[in-house]
C-alpha cells in the first residue's frame, strides 16, 4: 500500500489527482485487462441496438473493440483445450488446462479429464436421446492461438475512431467454424520453418446454411517474416500467460479430487456406522 498523499492545493489544475487520491476515480486494472482477444463479428447489433460491422475481426482491447475488415498476422502458439460452458451459471463452466497435442491429457477444473468428452466410439454407443449424448455435443474443443498483428485494414471502433494496430498481440479462441481454417494454415507452414518466423494475411469468408449466416477465417499462404530479439521475448509472455492460466486449473483440479475423495471417504465411514449398529 502506498503512502498517504497530502493536498498542498486545491485547484482546477489537480482536481483530477486529487480526485484518484481520494478514491472517486477507480485506477485499478480493468477486468477485461490482459491480452486483446480476436475474433470474428458474428452479430448484426448489440443489446441496445447499436449497429455491428459483421463479419469483420474484433481486437477487444480492454473495454474497446475494434474492427478491421483484413488483417496480416503472425501466429506464435497453438494450443488446444476443452470446455463445458453453462450458460445460466457461468461460474459453474468447467474447463481444461492448454496443451500443445490433442493426445495429452486434459485435467479440468471439475477434477475430470477434457470435461467428460468421450471418443466418437463411446458417443455412437450412447442412446441417442440421452441426457449424457446431449452434453458431449456441447463440450467443445478450441484452439486457443497467440499471436501478434502486423497490419490491419482500416481498423476502427464503431465510434469511427482509427486505431493503429500494428504490432498489437492477441488470444484468438479459434472453435467452430473457426477451427479448421485455422488448423489448415498451420499445416501449411513448412515443417523446416518456426510458425512465428511467417506471416500472412486473413480475412473473412460469408457463409450461409439455411437461414443462418456466419463468417470464417480466410488465410493466405504463409510468407516468412524476419525474427527479431522482442518476438522470442513476447514468446515468453505467451508461455506465461498460459503457465498461469494452467497453474489456476490445476489447482482446482486438485481441490475437486480432493473434495470428491473426502465425500467418498464420508460415505464409507457412514456406511460402516449403519453395518455396525445392525
Amino acid at each position: 500500500m502506498s503512502a498517504v498523499m497530502k493536498i498542498e492545493d486545491f485547484n482546477d489544475e489537480n482536481v483530477a489527482k486529487i480526485a484518484a487520491m481520494i478514491g472517486q476515480v477507480d485506477e485499478s486494472v480493468s477486468a477485461t485487462a490482459g491480452l486483446p482477444r480476436l475474433a470474428i463479428e458474428q452479430q448484426n447489433e448489440t443489446k441496445e441496438g447499436d449497429t455491428l460491422p459483421k463479419g469483420s475481426f474484433r481486437l477487444r482491447i480492454g473495454d474497446k473493440s475494434v474492427y478491421s475488415k483484413e488483417l496480416e498476422v503472425r501466429l506464435f502458439v497453438r494450443y488446444y483445450s476443452y470446455n463445458l460452458w453453462n450458460n445460466e451459471q457461468p461460474e459453474l463452466s468447467v474447463r481444461t488446462v492448454l496443451a500443445p497435442s490433442l493426445s495429452d491429457n486434459f485435467p479440468d477444473t471439475s477434477g475430470g479429464n477434457k470435461c467428460g468428452k468421450l471418443s466418437k466410439d463411446e458417443v455412437s454407443a450412447l442412446p441417442a436421446n440421452s441426457i449424457e449424448h446431449a452434453k458431449q455435443d456441447s463440450i467443445k474443443c478450441t484452439q486457443l492461438v497467440y499471436g501478434m498483428i502486423t497490419s490491419a485494414q482500416d481498423a476502427k471502433t464503431t465510434d469511427g475512431e482509427e486505431v493503429e494496430l500494428k504490432g498489437t498481440p492477441f488470444i484468438w479462441a479459434a472453435r467452430g467454424s473457426a477451427f479448421m481454417p485455422v488448423a489448415n494454415y498451420i499445416r501449411e507452414v513448412p515443417s523446416n520453418k518456426i510458425m512465428f518466423g511467417q506471416k500472412a494475411k486473413v480475412s473473412t469468408k460469408r457463409n450461409v446454411n439455411g437461414s443462418v449466416i456466419y463468417y470464417t477465417p480466410v488465410f493466405d499462404k504463409p510468407k516468412p517474416a524476419k525474427v527479431q530479439e522482442s518476438d522470442i521475448e513476447l514468446l515468453n509472455t505467451f508461455m506465461e500467460d498460459i503457465d498461469k492460466w494452467n497453474t489456476r486449473v490445476i489447482k482446482e483440479f486438485k481441490d475437486r479430487k480432493d473434495s470428491v475423495i473426502a465425500r467418498d471417504d464420508l460415505d464409507v465411514a457412514n456406511s460402516l456406522e449403519v453395518a455396525d449398529s445392525i
